[in-house]
């Protein structure tokens, strides 16, 4: 084979992203994500919805630690009310999961473009590593 066709064929495998984990846990953000599917987007005025936060492991084996002591802080805007600002793992609706869910229930107060924001704390971890993580993340809700 000649030097060019050994070169060209070295630039395409460079430029094709390999995606391996690391065992050290450094890309560990990258093992899940966060999923608010079921969160009420639309609610009317007087009504009760609920803001759902679910970390959903995108490799087998990940799994959100049960020793971490995982917190959720909820801060809803002025036109919704939550009974509790922070959230723990007992809290979740199967506290017992390997990755919890929880179900934040909410009574909109006020019309308009509203929304309630997480910041989470929680440790993700494989078989080798288990490492903290923050996120915030905010879920929009039309008040009508």
């Amino acid at each position: 084979m000649s030097r060019s066709a050994v070169l060209a064929i070295a630039a395409v495998l460079a430029a094709v992203p390999v995606l391996v984990p690391a065992s050290d846990g450094t890309d560990a953000a990258r093992t899940y994500r966060v999923v608010t599917d079921g969160s009420s987007r639309t609610v009317a005025v007087g009504g009760k919805g609920k803001v759902v936060v679910d970390v959903v492991p995108l490799e087998k084996g990940i799994h959100v630690n049960r020793e971490f002591p995982m917190k959720y802080k909820v801060e809803p805007s002025a036109g919704l009310k939550v009974d509790k600002l922070e959230w723990k793992r007992g809290d979740a609706v199967d506290p017992a999961a390997e990755n919890p869910r929880f179900e934040i229930p909410f009574q909109a107060a006020a019309r308009g473009a509203q929304q309630v924001v997480v910041q989470m704390r929680f440790a993700i971890c494989s078989d080798a590593w288990c490492v903290p993580q923050t996120r915030t993340i905010t879920v929009p809700v039309e008040v009508r």
